[in-house]
């Protein structure tokens, strides 16, 4: 299952399912498939049009099935975590210690995939965050719960999602100025071997001279490509709970993550409110960084920011004053907040 959830060459898949599928006894073979399928929603298995004939369901059967998993998952008794974070705000440090602290798999509410790098594996990165019905199903059925991490903007539709599967959003914000600098570091890591044909494009979406301007050359594009999102992405969250459709935990990097991870781990226990989810545990994986590396915590600091050009700066909060009336963007802009 593993091996085909994490190989992008899907001819290779079919070979590998297809012979798989073969060697276990017959009235095992739709079952088999059916978990392959599972697996990587690429696959099919390979038949003939009579034998796939004889699979096939109408519309009236489908919207049975998915109103009966609809009904099912939205029962279900388990712990389902959103992780919605503005980009570099230690979400998937964060992401990482829950699904430890809780004994809980990290998944994808994105892509129907059998996990969050099988999604990544097969080519969505560069896709919005949004919500897949398809992925909400499979992981709201699995008995397991999950802890879900995605850069997603809230929106009424997903505030009707979050209460319909019992999913407790948290929400990672982080001042802009110290998140482009962490960005930038980030980005300059994975690109330090060109590629010709620049692949991870479909990773950051940054063209290939990205690591060869300067300091102010890139922290401009970066302003272009994401000041915006990350003003939505705020706003948006705090206008559904100003509307009651929400009820998040705020997680702030700075006055939480960095500032007090004892404290920040009796909140989340209380948010989530599972005998599972003991605060001192939680704040125990967060003080492990042993594993900072892989989960992409960076320095870990606050104030990195500073080092962003002036005139980059006047620009970000230009662009973020033209919201100003919507919300509010402190957490975003900090001391440098203009009303």
């Amino acid at each position: 299952m593993r091996t085909i959830a994490l190989e992008p060459d899907m001819a290779k898949v079919r070979v590998l399912a297809d012979e798989f599928i073969r060697s276990v006894p017959p009235q095992q073979a739709l079952g088999v498939a059916a978990a392959l399928n599972f697996a990587n929603p690429f696959y099919l298995p390979t038949m003939d049009d009579a034998s796939a004939s004889r699979l096939r369901i109408d519309l009236d059967q489908f919207c049975e099935l998915v109103m009966r998993a609809r009904l099912t998952a939205s029962r279900a008794r388990q712990p389902n975590i959103l992780v919605a974070c503005a980009p570099k705000s230690a979400s998937t440090f964060i992401a990482g210690a829950l699904s430890t602290a809780l004994g809980i798999p990290q998944v994808s509410l994105a892509t129907p995939t059998l996990s969050a790098y099988s999604g990544s594996v097969l080519g969505a990165n560069l896709r919005e965050q949004e919500t897949d019905d398809m992925a909400l199903l499979r992981n709201g059925l699995s008995g397991a719960g999950y802890v879900a991490q995605h850069h997603i903007r809230c929106t009424p539709f997903l505030a009707r999602q979050i209460a319909l599967y019992g999913i407790k959003p948290i929400v990672t914000v982080r001042n802009i100025f110290d998140t482009l600098v962490s960005l930038d570091d980030m980005l300059r890591e994975w690109r330090q071997v060109e590629v010709p044909g620049n692949p991870v494009f479909f990773d950051d979406g940054m063209p290939a001279i990205f690591t060869g301007l300067d300091d102010e050359a890139r922290f401009e594009m970066l302003t272009d490509a994401t000041c915006v999102w990350y003003v939505k992405f705020l706003l948006t969250w705090q206008k559904c709970e100003a509307a009651g459709m929400i009820k998040p935990l705020w997680v702030s990097y700075e006055d939480d993550f960095v500032a007090d991870k004892a404290r920040l781990g009796a909140r989340i226990a209380e948010f989530v409110g599972l005998e599972e989810a003991d605060a001192e545990r939680i704040a125990m994986c967060f003080a492990d960084t042993s594993k900072g590396t892989s989960l992409r915590l960076n320095k870990g600091v606050a104030g990195r920011g500073d080092k962003i050009p002036a005139k980059t700066r006047e620009r970000i909060v230009a662009i973020c004053r033209r919201y100003a009336g919507e919300g509010d963007l402190r957490p975003l802009l900090g001391k440098e907040l203009v009303a």
